[in-house]
């Protein structure tokens, strides 16, 4: 037995309060009645089950009469899709999920198929966000049900459920929504986000095993999906769960009142979390979006790394998390859910999820990264893909000195490539001395927080790296932090680069600077300290003016992507010119 142990792994399952097994302890012995029993015994077993179907509808501003109790999030998914499906045959039989949902969700889709449903899968983008303009065309005459979970629960990624619900209805479809990861962790307003069913379980925040529900919107007669009782006002037959019910209630309504405490301590343990692991372990990847995550989980792919030799490792050093691996889960693909965001095969197989607690310390984190940086190091010492790599990359020396482990892995495998459709800002600059161009979008919210950020470059290796390196910075921030962003502080989270790239660092700066202006521009604001940005960043520095990026005609950079792969071509922003269709980007950790 290890002499520490860090429990990681509260996606899987959570500790139960000890106030919800006391809540349950009167149900198992004193007042064990049936509630569906006429006699005097079953009075108070009953009573015990309103009032808690009552509390779990406070939890959601629902109506008590909306709350059915199951077994948990499986069955309230099955019922949900099943019965969802049946109900509406006459307008369809055509539904839609995410390409990212539970095995709940995803295979009973394809049982729905198997017997005469039809089913659209939609994709997601590289953070896991499902895209709305895939679901939009999607959206068929006969579509009755759209399912798509609340927050992943591999990636931590929270869907915009308000806005996919909206679509749902303006098509005449009921929308579900899988909320087993995401319910008592973050606020969940029934009414307020247009949900019509919604799938919880007991054990994910604290309740026991066994148990669960589904939010059924009133005015939806759902199907029983169990037969052989009355229970549930005849919906749901089976035996009342009543310590169950009761101890779930319990943990929902102490999730509920210290949610914003738990989740800022929790989100501020995650960001402590991964900032080690980005600053301290090369060649790795966070998986899922930066800022729309839950506040618990971080899961990272790392290069040259098998997900379950490094679970074992962590496991002997007492730190307990769960893996995306094939090996670890008995079928020759790794997790569905990387491979539907860009993850190789080869880097998905080598990742893990950290899912954390109210009650989990920095202690307990910093431990947990210590033995996680320890068995990376000891599982890459073993491979011979990471020491083929390491040889190549010794090689690559850049001037007056070598690019740092920082500046390979941002080039080698960069952050946040791509555009944003209807970008809050777009700036883009270059250096004509050396030909780098880099394109930075921004997606600003009506609070001037940055929600996400992409950029495409044409440019050497330290062009790439920094504005990788700089997307990853500004994620997140206001207006303001993003504009204290400077060169310098780009390449000291680079470790640094060599003098004659240093030019690199200051166009990631300017482009920020650019997309904030154009941001500016739109909104009709001033930013203070912002000044209007030259196209070439020559142009800022007194005796080296030059041409500017958009002045070099169009062709003349076309004919320069030639001799470059597709995996160079996604990070282009000249592809912004090209008429015809877009040259998609190699997936990530493929080699440019």
């Amino acid at each position: 037995m290890p002499k520490t142990e860090v429990y990681l792994d509260n996606a899987a399952t959570t500790p139960m309060r000890k106030e919800a097994l006391e809540a349950m302890m009167p149900y198992f012995i004193e007042q064990y009645a049936n509630p569906s029993s006429i006699h005097g015994l079953s009075k108070s077993p009953r009573a015990a089950v309103k009032d808690a179907r009552a509390a779990i509808a406070g939890t959601l501003n629902a109506d008590p009469a909306e709350i059915f109790f199951t077994s948990g999030g499986t069955e309230s998914d099955n019922w949900a899709l099943i019965s969802g499906m049946q109900l509406n045959e006459s307008k369809g039989k055509h539904l839609i999920i995410s390409s990212i949902e539970h095995h709940a969700i995803m295979e009973t889709a394809d049982y729905l198929k198997k017997h005469g449903y039809e089913v659209t899968k939609v994709g997601v983008d590289s953070d896991g966000v499902v895209k709305l303009d895939e679901l939009k065309k999607a959206m068929r005459p006969d579509t009755t049900l759209i399912s798509v979970m609340t927050a992943n629960n591999e990636i931590g990624t929270i869907e915009p459920i308000s806005e996919i619900a909206k679509l749902a209805h303006e098509h005449g479809a009921l929308f579900h929504t899988d909320a087993v990861q995401a319910y008592a962790h973050i606020p969940i307003d029934v009414k307020a986000m247009g949900i019509d069913m919604l799938s919880a379980s007991g054990h994910k925040f604290g309740g026991p095993k066994g148990i669960g529900f589904l939010y059924v919107r009133k005015g939806i007669r759902l199907p029983p999906f169990m037969h052989g009782g009355e229970q549930e006002n005849g919906r749901r037959a089976g035996t009342t769960n009543v310590p169950g019910i009761v101890g779930m209630a319990k943990a929902a309504e102490l999730a509920h009142a210290t949610m914003a405490e738990d989740n800022a301590k929790m989100a501020a343990i995650r960001d402590h979390y991964i900032q080690r692991v980005e600053e301290e372990i090369p060649y790795c990847r966070l998986n899922g979006h930066r800022t729309e995550r839950l506040p618990g989980n971080a899961n990272f792919s790392f290069m040259f790394v098998e997900g379950e030799s490094l679970l074992m490792n962590l496991g002997m050093k007492g730190v307990y998390i769960s893996t995306g691996s094939a090996c670890a889960s008995g079928s020759l693909d790794p997790s569905h859910v990387l491979l539907a965001i860009g993850v190789p095969h080869e880097t998905a197989h080598g990742s893990i999820r950290v899912s954390m607690s109210p009650g989990t310390t920095m202690e307990e984190i910093d431990y947990a990264v210590d033995s996680l940086k320890a068995a990376v190091g000891t599982m890459r010492s073993l491979s011979p893909l990471y020491d083929d790599f390491v040889k190549k990359n010794r090689g690559a020396r850049m001037y007056d000195g070598e690019y740092s482990d920082k500046v390979i892995d941002h080039f080698t495998n960069p952050r946040n490539v791509g555009e944003i459709e209807d970008a809050s800002g777009v700036g883009t600059v270059g250096n004509a001395k050396c030909g780098d161009i880099m394109r930075i979008y921004l997606d600003i919210d009506e609070n001037g927080i940055i929600r996400d950020c992409k950029f495409k470059t044409f440019g050497c290796g330290a062009a790439v790296a920094s504005s990788s390196m700089a997307t990853e910075m500004v994620k997140g921030k206001s207006v303001q932090e993003a504009m204290a962003i400077t060169n310098k502080a780009v390449m000291e989270a680079l470790d640094g680069l060599p003098t004659v790239k240093i030019h690199c660092s200051l166009l990631a700066e300017e482009a920020i600077h650019a997309a904030l202006w154009d941001y500016a521009q739109k909104n009709g604001i001033t930013i203070e300290g912002l000044e209007e940005p030259k196209e070439d960043i020559n142009d800022r520095i007194p005796g080296r003016a030059g041409r500017s990026a958009s002045s070099a005609p169009a062709r003349t950079k076309l004919e320069l992507l030639k001799p470059f792969k597709d995996g160079m071509r996604g990070r282009s922003p000249f592809l912004s010119f090209r008429s015809g269709p877009r040259i998609p980007r190699r997936p990530w950790g493929t080699s440019p």
